[in-house]
């Protein structure tokens, strides 16, 4: 997915959707809590960029759970 087209994807997500996006992307990456992941969530939903590099994140996570990947 180009730059371009990840940003607009994000450009048109609601809030809600980018603080979810947010949570899993801490979940998935952190040992935090949910509740501690909800907090940081809150903290940096609101930069663009934040939530751009957890869609990426998210994006090429797959070979990590599936057990392809390299950590």
């Amino acid at each position: 997915m180009s730059d371009e087209k990840i940003k607009q994807f994000i450009s048109d997500m609601s809030y809600w959707q980018k603080l979810n996006l947010m949570i899993a992307h801490y979940m998935i990456t952190t040992k935090q809590s949910r509740e501690d992941c909800y907090e940081e969530a809150l903290v940096n939903v609101g930069n663009d960029d934040n939530v751009e590099y957890a869609l990426e994140s998210m994006l090429n996570i797959g070979p990590i759970i599936d057990g392809r990947g390299k950590l």
